[in-house]
């Protein structure tokens, strides 16, 4: 007795200009068992197995997560497509193993690549200063949940200007302490290292980080020499009293990709060098190796780790240093041009909220002795607001245009 099952997953409405496929189209099964199909009026070839492991039928994944309940070893090595049929948006297929199930071929072809995923964050934005319209939120409008009025709206704007430009300055938070957590557990989930859970940014007789003191700080992206570098910072101004001690934010995608235009030779070199970071103060030590710009594998801008005070590329055989040193200097003086920083000053209650794998921060010197600076600071990882941004969108019930 053949199994059914049904492929159906929460699916936004498609506007006219995504209408991805013909309203018939045929489907056969190829000699070796694959299944030959049109989509969005493109032939492809996909395989038995590809197809067979996106059965949803009950018994086949776990209601509630939606997780596989088989394994790669519970299907034949050889196991084929014996039939396929397409109707409107469903793609009906049999197997070998006598599963045959309904798959939707608008998520198929949304899973072949051919379409954005209607539900990811909007793609990045290279800015300057002149060019950059500075987002910023309230909190009230972002703290509750997204079923209450007005949040779900209010959050799909903040976390696609965050995506957008790699920052959002979060406005009318308490000027209390732990308020940092808080926002970080809202938007995603905290992480800590050795620094702790939250950490404390003022000026100390004994620092352990640079950011400790009260000199001024260049742009830069934080701990680079961890195997995960931390993927997003947020920074909350409990006081900034002081004289000096301003904020400044460069976009490292916008420096690196000025870099891959201009210098194509010297992109390629910051992209390929393996770097030594390393933090060690003795009672301390955390290293990790790894290029200065780090690539996806289409060879689009992933990731920068750039942290002059912490760097150290390594002479393996081949390395161009010369390209390195000549790379890491360009770099440092475009993104030192005031041409290129956004220079602001944090007030109390302010929340830097910011891409630490793309967004380089820094602050201008501060005299101690002129009035009370103190910054709490944590981390998150950007699952958290792709998630929430997500849920956001499903809770509103449309894409974004």
């Amino acid at each position: 007795m053949p199994i059914w099952c049904l492929f159906s997953v929460a699916r936004q409405p498609q506007s006219d200009a995504m209408t991805l496929l013909a309203p018939q189209t045929a489907a056969t099964v190829t000699a070796d068992g694959h299944v030959d199909v049109h989509l969005d009026g493109r032939p492809v070839r996909l395989h038995p197995q590809w197809l067979r492991e996106q059965s949803t039928e009950p018994g086949q994944i776990e209601a509630t997560n939606r997780q596989r309940l088989f394994t790669p070893i519970d299907f034949p090595p050889d196991l084929r497509a014996v039939a396929a049929e397409l109707e409107g948006d469903t793609l009906t297929v049999t197997f070998t193993d006598d599963h045959r199930c309904s798959l939707s071929a608008t998520v198929l072809t949304q899973r072949l690549g051919w379409v954005p995923d209607p539900e990811a964050p909007p793609a990045p934005i290279a800015w300057d200063p002149d060019n950059l319209p500075f987002p910023t939120v309230s909190w009230p409008t972002i703290a509750g949940q997204l079923d209450e009025p007005g949040v779900a709206e209010a959050t799909v704007q903040f976390l696609g200007d965050f995506a957008r430009h790699g920052f959002v300055i979060i406005r009318d938070t308490p000027q209390v302490e732990g308020t940092v957590e808080t926002v970080a557990n809202h938007i995603g989930y905290i992480s800590g290292n050795n620094f702790g859970w939250v950490f404390d940014v003022r000026n100390e007789p004994k620092p352990t980080d640079l950011a400790y003191t009260a000199i001024e700080l260049k742009a830069h992206t934080d701990q680079p020499y961890r195997k995960s570098q931390p993927g997003l910072q947020l920074l909350h101004c409990l006081a900034n009293g002081a004289q000096g001690g301003d904020s400044l934010l460069v976009d490292g995608f916008a420096a690196t990709e000025t870099l891959r235009r201009e210098r194509p030779d010297l992109h390629e070199v910051l992209a390929t060098v393996p770097v030594d970071f390393r933090y060690d103060m003795g009672s301390d030590v955390v290293v990790d190796t790894g290029p200065m710009i780090e690539l996806d594998a289409n060879g689009q801008f992933r990731q920068m780790r750039y942290n002059t005070k912490l760097d150290l590329p390594i002479p393996v055989d081949g390395a161009d240093l010369d390209g390195w040193y000549e790379g890491r200097r360009w770099l440092s003086a475009w993104m030192d041009d005031p041409a290129h920083q956004a220079v602001f000053r944090l007030d109390p209650g302010d929340l830097m909220f910011m891409d630490n794998h793309r967004v380089l921060h820094g602050r201008t010197e501060f005299d101690p002795t002129s009035g009370h600076r103190h910054l709490q600071g944590c981390y998150i990882e950007h699952d958290g607001p792709d998630t929430r941004y997500r849920l956001a969108l499903r809770q509103l019930g449309t894409q974004p245009a």
